[in-house]
């Protein structure tokens, strides 16, 4: 990304600037200083000093309207100006944070990780909670089968056409492979399909895109079984459509911030996040969206050590490719 100036220019160059300041006297001098600290205040901020990013995990529903009330409170809190970075996809806000374009992500813990072994400069403050019942921000990948299904346990999946959900799914793909190896399954890729994805030799993948497409071409029979997050795998399986086999408990997704913000920025964000429960949020006379009340529950407070698990799987399970 930073390309190497050849000596001859960057002896030239220096010569200039010697030749410039030498010229200028003292007045210039002073206002070559004021230059130079307004360019070093910016320093850290993905866009621009005082203007929080936002990058979130792209969703079916739109993640910005979503996200919204979360970005409105982290503005009226911090008093900073909070925009919204589009993302396409998964790897589109791995590649963003990875180049330093956002200053906080709300991501799958593997996408945390991925950028993280890619080079972006992250840490985690705090973990989104999944239900507004429980005080554990975890939750839980599934594995389901069509409910008429002979399959009984992963081990029965070996020959099968399996669903996940996307290559930097954390539980609907990481921890599927998880599985599906516990159950004795070789997890090795075997090389990669025409959409780059990775091939198996003991079943064959079909990767949905989402949470809910996966569940609901499971329980449509596309697939033999699969995984998807338990909030949407759950509901086929209460319908009758589909059956749980097993499931893995997965850390949850993690509210994180640039490491390259001003220590008092990154203090207020982190005060910020680890406090915004849904009750602080409303307190503040942020309206909340639908999208929002649905998907969010509040946060609590975490740090890197607690997406150990996720470190240790990708190293384990070279098929996810998101080891350093």
């Amino acid at each position: 990304m930073h390309l190497s100036a050849p000596k001859r220019v960057i002896a030239a160059a220096t010569a200039a600037l010697l030749a410039s300041a030498v010229l200028a006297g003292c007045a210039t001098g002073s206002a070559t200083s004021g230059t130079t600290a307004k360019a070093s205040s910016s320093a850290g901020w993905a866009k621009a000093e005082g203007t929080i990013v936002f990058g979130a995990t792209p969703d079916q529903a739109g993640s910005d309207s979503n996200n919204k009330p979360l970005e409105d409170y982290i503005a009226k809190q911090t008093g900073y100006k909070v925009e919204y970075y589009p993302t396409a996809d998964y790897t589109a806000l791995i590649a963003a944070a990875v180049a330093g374009k956002i200053d906080v992500m709300s991501s799958g813990a593997l996408q945390y990780v991925m950028a993280v072994n890619k080079g972006a400069k992250l840490e985690p403050v705090a973990a989104t909670l999944t239900s507004p019942d429980v005080d554990d921000p975890g939750y839980y990948s599934e594995a389901i089968a069509p409910a008429s299904s002979t399959i009984k346990t992963l081990a029965d999946a070996k020959g099968k056409k399996v669903c996940f959900v996307d290559p930097n799914s954390t539980s609907g793909f990481l921890f599927g492979l998880y599985q599906l190896s516990k159950a004795g399954l070789d997890v090795t890729a075997t090389g990669t399909d025409p959409n780059g994805n990775p091939t198996f030799k003991d079943f064959t993948p079909f990767f949905a895109g989402a949470h809910d497409k996966s569940a609901q071409a499971i329980a449509s029979g596309q697939c033999d079984v699969g995984f998807a997050e338990d909030t949407e795998a759950e509901p086929v399986v209460s319908s009758g459509k589909a059956k749980l086999i097993t499931k893995e408990y997965v850390p949850g997704g993690p509210l994180s911030i640039s490491s390259t913000l001003p220590a008092d920025v990154k203090t207020k964000l982190s005060d910020t996040l680890s406090g915004a429960s849904v009750e602080a949020i409303t307190a503040s006379g942020v309206p909340l969206t639908d999208g929002f009340k649905e998907g969010y529950f509040g946060a609590k407070k975490e740090d890197a050590a607690y997406y150990t698990s996720i470190t240790n799987l990708c190293t384990s399970i070279p098929a996810a490719k998101c080891a350093k």
